[in-house]
């Protein structure tokens, strides 16, 4: 488990951009464009909201799979591998890519990438592996789906709030700089446990 966390919290993620300021302030830390990142998690709600209204109307678990695994395959390379590697991202990128970045701290989103790996590895153990059909992977489903319109409509990132609540805890480590959520919609006020 240890080797899980240090890799998560210690390996850097994100583009290090020398002299950048974000909101005023210095970000020495690894960062990613908040633009690119609604506009993945916008194409992900769509496929994941037809998906759903599919195997909802015709109860065909089936159809599930596909979109199943190509949310499984960007969850696991944007946590291990970083978002420039992973489809949707890059397809995200590609939609913003003629409007100026808004700079945000990579590691609360590295966090957020996690539950959703750990949402969609839930969904496959309980779907593809246990035959469970019905309410439980259905909950599931819209709890993922939920959070994927709030991060692209809203700009609200759950997984980054819940970050910085474990921060704020001292569940998790807190890092060395306080990364910049956009709108200050995620604050991670921890500089008292410094």
């Amino acid at each position: 488990m240890k080797f899980f966390t240090d890799f998560l919290f210690k390996k850097e993620i994100g583009q290090v951009i020398p002299d950048l300021k974000i909101h005023g302030k210095p970000a020495p830390y690894g960062v990613i464009n908040e633009r690119a990142i609604r506009a993945t998690a916008g194409i992900m709600f769509t496929l994941g909201l037809i998906t759903f209204f599919i195997v909802f109307s015709t109860k065909n678990f089936t159809l599930l799979y596909p979109t199943l695994a190509a949310f499984w395959i960007q969850f696991f390379i944007t946590v291990f591998f970083g978002p420039q590697y992973a489809p949707f991202s890059i397809i995200g990128r590609w939609i913003v890519s003629k409007q100026q970045p808004e700079y945000v701290g990579a590691i609360q989103k590295r966090f957020a990438w996690g539950i959703g790996l750990v949402m969609a590895t839930t969904m496959f153990l309980v779907t593809a592996v246990g035959g469970i059909t019905g309410m439980i992977p259905m909950s599931i489903c819209l709890v993922c789906l939920s959070f994927m319109w709030l991060e692209s409509a809203a700009g609200i990132c759950v997984g980054c709030k819940i970050y910085g609540w474990l921060l704020s805890k001292g569940y998790i480590q807190t890092p060395e700089h306080k990364p910049a959520c956009p709108g200050g919609a995620c604050s991670l006020d921890f500089s008292q446990k410094k």
